[in-house]
Formats: structure tokens, C-alpha cells, sequence
């Protein structure tokens, strides 16, 4: 069960040592049966260990295995480490994301519920009159404030992502 795991786990195995009858040559066969990429280090031709691995590669099969000597050749065969992981999901850009720094300050400046003057904005967000009249316009725009007829509040769509006001 164990040799079965280990083939099916990776894309590819590689035998560094194996008698002529082993667990590696096990692991091997299985690898080569699901389509996995079978390499193998040829060793000494006296070593009872280096058996297996001269079998695998004398193999005439569909896939034989590749003849390997390095990490480097490993890597060639199978590709880098995390190559082909998934691309984090994108993370969706809110309304807030695109504030400069003023912008922001206005608008965590705002209350949400009853309205308020650009000049009591300013004093709260710690920046000018005019600035807070550059900056409302664009927050009006992209739905994050209004205009309630005695000032300016925070809409649904201008709190920040965990609810809190601004």
C-alpha cells in the first residue's frame, strides 16, 4: 500500500538504490503504470544494491526510465518544485482600495447617520476645507458618501470591509 501511495503522490520517482527484487522496484512498476516520469541512478555494476536500478533502465517498456545523475537532471524531467501550482485566487479590488490618502481620511470621517459640513469633515480628518471639496465629488461618485441636504454621511458601500464606519 505504501510503494502505491508513493508512486501515485508525486510526478515522479526517482530509484537511487534498489535490489533486484525490492520495495523501490514496486514503486517503480507502479509509478511507470500510472504515467508517472520513472528515472533511475545507475550505480556500480558490482553492487547487488545498483541491480535494480540497471533493470529499469534496460527495460524495454512504453515509458522507460530516464537515466539520471543529478538533481539538477530531476528537476529537468519533472519540472520545478511549485511550477505548476494554482494562481491564488484574484483578490477583488472595493471601493476603498483606490483612495489616496486624503480621499480615505474624508471618508472614514464621515458619520453615518445624519450628515455633516466639508469643514467639520476637514477638522475631523485633519486636512483642509479644500481638500475635503476636491476629494467629496469622486467619493460621491463612486456611491461611498451623499448628500443628505444638511451635509455629508457615510453610504453602506463606504464602510470598510468589517462594517465599522469608514
Amino acid at each position: 500500500m505504501r510503494n502505491r501511495l508513493i508512486a501515485a503522490l508525486t510526478r515522479g520517482t526517482v530509484v537511487v538504490e534498489a535490489a533486484a527484487r525490492s520495495g523501490a522496484q514496486a514503486t517503480a512498476h507502479r509509478a511507470r503504470s500510472l504515467g508517472k516520469v520513472l528515472m533511475a541512478v545507475p550505480g556500480p555494476v558490482t553492487s547487488a544494491m545498483s541491480v535494480g536500478c540497471h533493470q529499469l533502465l534496460r527495460e524495454e517498456a512504453d515509458r522507460p526510465a530516464l537515466l539520471v545523475t543529478s538533481a539538477a537532471e530531476v528537476l529537468e524531467a519533472v519540472g520545478r518544485l511549485g511550477a505548476d501550482l494554482a494562481e491564488p485566487p484574484p483578490v477583488a479590488a472595493g471601493p476603498r482600495d483606490d483612495l489616496s490618502d486624503v480621499a480615505r481620511r474624508v471618508l472614514d470621517a464621515c458619520p453615518v447617520r445624519t450628515g455633516v459640513s466639508p469643514d467639520r469633515l476637514a477638522a475631523i480628518a485633519g486636512c483642509t476645507g479644500l481638500d475635503v471639496l476636491r476629494v467629496l465629488p469622486a467619493l460621491e461618485l463612486a456611491g461611498l458618501v451623499e448628500w443628505t441636504g444638511t451635509g455629508w454621511r457615510v453610504t453602506g458601500e463606504g464602510r470598510s470591509a468589517d462594517g465599522a464606519v469608514g
